[in-house]
């Protein structure tokens, strides 16, 4: 695994808090022989469970392995990823080079976790290949990132190889766009002790529709009034009274100042 991860190369800027580096490292460790069981196992059990607080936070199921993978791919902002926002991918020499990382991704996707799982006596990989999630209530985690992975994750597991796993990761970035801006609806601003500030997602929204908009009925009826042929006045006398309103209020203001 390991091997194939130094390979990366749009998607290679791995933070070393990364799980996918921190798991590259623990299997360089198990494929070189230079380990310590006891401790191998330790810190594989470590980042397996950082799978899980992932999956818990943002509602993985069935296989959380490819799950994290597709989560990793959604957020990554990279200069190819963020090129494909809304318009999918264009014609170019980087399209050779992301075809790599892609091949990479669908090992990644397939990879065998059987030899390390019996050498080490462990299952956990076996475990969270094949997971069945508790149900939880949609206020416990992200429900609308949790379907977009689930989603995107099906797709990749089809795949039959790096062209068709391309077109769908482009396709994705095309549909909703990449990082937290394209997973996320709405953001509230956290501010920091230094003055600075972050955007945070914020996870579960109730469902907005039109009929939640302050005078949209009234504004639809009116639209239908248009469109079969009545007249609007009632429209056009609610906008020139709103006129005189304001009117009447910038007047008011100008004969205070």
């Amino acid at each position: 695994m390991y091997q194939e991860i130094s390979k990366l190369l749009m998607y290679g800027d791995l933070s070393q808090d990364e799980i996918l580096y921190k798991l590259g490292q623990l299997f360089e460790q198990f494929e070189v022989g230079e380990y310590n069981k006891t401790e191998l196992v330790r810190d594989i059990n470590t980042q397996v469970k950082r799978i899980l607080k992932v999956a818990t936070d943002y509602g993985f199921d069935d296989n959380l392995w490819h799950n994290y993978l597709t989560f990793f791919l959604m957020m990554s902002e990279n200069p190819f990823s963020i090129t494909c926002e809304k318009v999918g991918a264009s014609d170019g020499s980087v399209n050779g080079l992301v075809a790599n990382d892609f091949r990479i991704f669908k090992k990644l996707f397939d990879y065998d976790f059987k030899p390390i799982e019996s050498a080490l006596g462990i299952d956990c990989f076996t475990q969270i290949s094949n997971y069945k999630a508790i149900v939880k209530k949609d206020l416990m985690y992200n429900h609308n990132v949790s379907e977009k992975v689930r989603a995107l994750s099906k797709k990749l597991e089809a795949a039959k190889d790096e062209q068709e796993f391309f077109d769908v990761v482009t396709g994705f970035y095309k549909a909703y766009g990449v990082g937290m801006f394209g997973l996320n609806k709405a953001f509230r601003i956290e501010e920091h002790l230094d003055g600075g500030f972050s955007f945070m997602p914020i996870n579960n929204m109730d469902a907005v529709m039109l009929d939640d908009l302050i005078g949209y009925e009234k504004a639809h009826r009116q639209y239908r009034s248009v469109c079969t042929g009545k007249k609007g006045q009632q429209c056009v006398a609610f906008r020139r009274q709103r006129n005189r309103k304001i009117n009447k209020h910038q007047g008011h203001c100008q004969s205070v100042l």
